[in-house]
């Protein structure tokens, strides 16, 4: 598991689920959001408070609502004061996306949440569509209800 921010963490693979009531108790998470194609891994142990599963592998696969469905889910745990998990089973680099939608939600600048993206525990370079990402932001800007001021 790797340190995002503040309060957002990454890991990848099968070893957070395999053990999971080992690592919540170690880490106090207790929100995660999990990516995995076909069907969750399963999670041994209670689950955690808050639990979003998205059917895809990567970037690629996230549309604007599902880029905003996990932005929001971030954003609503971070102001709860959680701890959370970006996991993807099939590799930590495949969260990234998940944090720069937050970041954009949160009303960070497209390109700034990129930039982000670039650091620990990702690295650049990071391969992603910058015009997608504006597109987002814009996208978001006409669905949500006055816009990123009434988050």
């Amino acid at each position: 598991m790797s340190w995002v921010s503040n309060q957002i963490f990454a890991a990848g693979g099968t070893a957070v689920p395999d053990t999971w009531k080992q690592f919540q108790a170690e880490t106090g998470i207790t929100t995660v959001v999990h990516l995995n194609p076909g069907s969750p891994s399963v999670f041994q142990g209670p689950l955690p408070a808050r639990y979003l599963w998205l059917d895809i592998a990567d970037e690629n696969g996230a549309d604007n609502e599902t880029r905003y469905l996990a932005a929001k889910f971030v954003l609503e745990a971070v102001y709860a004061g959680d701890s959370i998990l970006l996991h993807a089973t099939p590799g930590r680099h495949r969260t990234r996306w998940i944090f720069v939608a937050y970041l954009i939600l949160s009303g960070r600048k497209t390109l700034t949440a990129v930039r982000l993206a670039e650091q620990l525990p990702w690295l650049a370079p990071y391969h992603t569509d910058l015009q997608r990402w504006e597109l987002f932001a814009e996208w978001i800007h006409h669905s949500e209800p006055g816009g990123l001021d009434a988050i």
